[in-house]
C-alpha cells in the first residue's frame, strides 16, 4: 500500500492524469530518444550494464509507442512508424542479449527523426 500511494504521488502519474495524447506521446518518444543515447554513451564508456538498463528501458518504450498505433486506420504512416519501433527494439535486443551496439546508432537517428516529427506536428492533428 505504501508504494502505491508513493506512485500515486509520483510526478509522473500527475502528468499523465492531466495530459492530452499528444502530450503523452511527446513524453514517450523524448525519454526514448535520451534512453538510447544515454545507451550509446554507456557503451563507449564500457559501461555495458547500464547500458542495457538505459537499452531495456528503450525498448519497453518502444513497445509502447508501437502499440499506440492505429494499423487499421492509420495507413502508410502507422504502418512505416510499426517498421522503425521494430528496428529500435531489435537494436535494444541485440544489445541486452550480445552486448552488440552496431544498431544503436541507427535507431538512435530514427527515434530522433521521430520525435522531431513529432514536435512540428500540431496536437489537434495527434
Amino acid at each position: 500500500m505504501k508504494n502505491i500511494n508513493k506512485y500515486k504521488k509520483s510526478d509522473i502519474s500527475q502528468k499523465i492524469e492531466v495530459a492530452e495524447p499528444y502530450e503523452i506521446i511527446h513524453e514517450l518518444l523524448s525519454n526514448l530518444n535520451k534512453n538510447l543515447s544515454q545507451a550509446i554513451t554507456s557503451m563507449d564508456k564500457g559501461k555495458i550494464q547500464n547500458a542495457k538498463k538505459q537499452a531495456k528501458k528503450a525498448e519497453s518504450i518502444a513497445y509502447a509507442l508501437q502499440n499506440c498505433l492505429n494499423m487499421r486506420d492509420g495507413g502508410e504512416i502507422a504502418e512505416n512508424l510499426n517498421y522503425l519501433y521494430r528496428h529500435i527494439r531489435l537494436a535494444a535486443k541485440i544489445l541486452l542479449e550480445k552486448e552488440q551496439s552496431e544498431l544503436l546508432t541507427s535507431a538512435h537517428f530514427v527515434s530522433n527523426e521521430i520525435l522531431e516529427g513529432w514536435k512540428g506536428m500540431n496536437s489537434s492533428v495527434a
